[in-house]
């Protein structure tokens, strides 16, 4: 049995099979139904998560224990009270050193010790030399006979 000869094929752009038109291959009411479709899941995705949302803040503030204490208020605690003014005794205590370290003064009249300014301590450390910068030890020194 011979088979039928067969035509011989053109060669065009496209193959044909959505219609004689290049066009054709793409249908635009489809794309249009998706766009608007994407557009509905788009829109219920976020009225969804709104509504999650305010759902889990109710739920969060129902869940918070009530405060304590105000936070405006700081209560005392039970006596007995060490430090009634913290900061006006700190500065109190650093004025105190500040003159200290600035004036004349006696630590020990009997033994003969004073305390000096701490600049002038300083001078005289370097002008007599001091025993940490290699300077003579004077309690070191044995007094001479």
């Amino acid at each position: 049995m011979a088979e039928p000869a067969k035509a011989p094929l053109e060669k065009t752009a496209h193959d044909g099979r959505f219609g004689d038109r290049f066009d054709d291959e793409i249908s635009v009411s489809g794309v249009l139904w998706n766009v608007i479709g994407l557009a509905i899941a788009c829109a219920l995705g976020m009225l969804i998560t709104w509504g999650m949302k305010g759902y889990f803040a109710a739920r969060s503030q129902a869940m918070q224990p009530a405060p304590i204490v105000d936070a405006g208020e700081r209560p005392l605690p039970p006596g007995p009270r060490l430090q009634t003014d913290p900061e006006g005794e700190l500065e109190a205590m650093r004025h105190e050193m500040a003159q200290r370290l600035g004036s004349y003064g006696w630590v020990d009249e009997g033994a003969g010790i004073v305390h000096l300014p701490i600049d002038k301590a300083m001078a005289l450390l370097v002008e007599r030399g001091s025993v940490a910068a290699g300077g003579r030890d004077p309690a070191a020194e044995e007094p001479a006979p």
